[in-house]
């Protein structure tokens, strides 16, 4: 586990420096078919797992940060009129 933790890190890593290095169009003007055909072909997956993990992490940070209701509170406490 720790290996593919690390190699999704790299890659992740890897992908950054690459879009910040520069954008799309220049990207598709200047790498090879074999990196263009390659990126096409596996973006698809990549792309709908990663958006899953985004998903699962978002929801979960999400429900710990979601701000309590005024009225939720006082129920607990016992202070709601």
């Amino acid at each position: 586990m720790k290996e593919l933790e690390d190699k999704l890190n790299e890659a992740v890593a890897n992908l950054e420096v690459v879009s910040q290095g520069m954008k799309p169009p220049e990207a598709w003007r200047e790498f090879g078919d074999l990196t263009l055909e390659g990126f096409w072909q596996s973006w698809p997956g990549v792309r709908a797992w990663g958006e899953w993990l985004w998903t699962l992490i978002d929801n979960e940070r999400g429900e710990k940060a979601a701000p309590v209701a005024p009225d939720a509170e006082h129920e607990e406490t016992g202070g709601g009129g």
